[in-house]
């Protein structure tokens, strides 16, 4: 069974629905970043780099145990390991990476820092939240030119990439201003992808718990 180290994030929920859309059987074990506990060294032993979430898979490659942190490269890894949600040709693979990649370094960056320097920073500078606030704006408009002309991502079906984008749709672009009202393909796409019994009712849930 795989161990997921997690937290309520929408990282964590990006995990938590690869493994309840792949079906594949885990137990979760919450972290509590607040209390520092990403720090203890039980932990950093999974994941040196102290960053949530993590897994361990015992049944890994070659029937060895595997520890992996970075939640593209997990939920990547499961969906392998499941044989589900992957790309069909060499096309579809390379537009799969970009569109994981993106989300990683495009999207999910701009959304973290808004979020910080708007609530989180002792001091509040104007210019950082306007800066990244733009960015995640300019992110998403890239994302919705391209769901505008499609269903998914890639291809004509639901795969990893689509698991790696939507908890940022569900989540921490709601706290832009506006969220997602002015982006009516993103709306309609993060409808599509949240009624889904993996990603609303089971995975964004258990990532949320």
């Amino acid at each position: 069974m795989i161990e997921v180290y997690s937290t309520p994030t929408a990282n964590g929920q990006k995990v938590h629905i690869a493994l309840e859309e792949t079906g594949l059987a885990y137990r979760a074990r919450m972290v509590d970043l607040q209390k520092g506990e990403h720090r203890d060294p039980a932990f950093l032993a999974v994941n040196p780099l102290g960053k949530l979430p993590a897994i361990v898979d015992p049944d890994g490659p070659g029937g060895t145990p595997l520890a992996l942190g970075e939640t593209g490269a997990i939920v990547l890894y499961l969906c392998r390991k499941a044989g589900r949600f992957l790309a069909e040709t060499q096309r579809e693979q390379a537009e799969l990476e970009y569109w994981a990649f993106a989300v990683s370094a495009s999207l999910a960056m701009p959304l973290a820092m808004q979020f910080y320097h708007s609530t989180l920073a002792p001091e509040k500078l104007d210019w950082a939240v306007a800066a990244m606030t733009d960015g995640a704006h300019r992110a998403l408009g890239a994302f919705e030119q391209h769901l505008a002309k499609v269903e998914y991502l890639v291809g004509d079906r639901f795969t990893a990439a689509d698991m790696l984008l939507y908890p940022h749709l569900a989540t921490s672009a709601q706290r832009l201003p506006g969220a997602l009202s002015a982006l009516p393909a993103l709306s309609a796409y993060a409808a599509r992808i949240g009624a889904r019994p993996g990603v609303l009712g089971r995975g964004r849930k258990k990532g949320a718990e």
